[in-house]
């Protein structure tokens, strides 16, 4: 049981230790893991607005305008109306989950998340 624990809070100071980058990743890749694609952080641009929108320029607008958006800012992910959300900065408080409950899950589908965490840095 001792091991767990360890390895638990291997990964919860690994979260915690992460760059904005590697947060959004760990974020999206869990999100995808657990449909919750809703949650998952996207690049403010304009190649993702053209891929959730498709040139349906009416629902790009009403997104952006129901929504608390701003073209400048870095980052986009949908709200729970389905309107865009936009914001410059994302860190451990932002993530879709608690960090516990993510290293929970990642403890459990340790495979799914290599490319995030470097398992080999753990030491039993």
């Amino acid at each position: 049981m001792e091991t767990t624990t360890t390895k638990r809070q291997f990964i919860i100071d690994t979260i915690n230790d992460m760059d904005e980058e590697t947060l959004i990743q760990l974020n999206n890749t869990y999100c995808q893991s657990i449909n919750a694609s809703d949650d998952e952080v996207w690049d403010n641009s304009e190649e993702t607005l053209q891929m959730f929108f498709n040139n349906n320029i009416l629902n790009a607008i009403q997104a952006t305008q129901y929504g608390n958006y701003n073209y400048h800012d870095n980052y986009c992910r949908f709200n729970g109306y389905g309107n865009l959300d936009s914001f410059n900065h994302f860190d451990v408080d932002d993530l879709c989950e608690l960090v516990e409950t993510i290293a929970e899950y990642i403890e459990e589908n340790e495979n799914d998340f290599e490319h995030v965490i470097d398992f080999t840095e753990f030491e039993a």
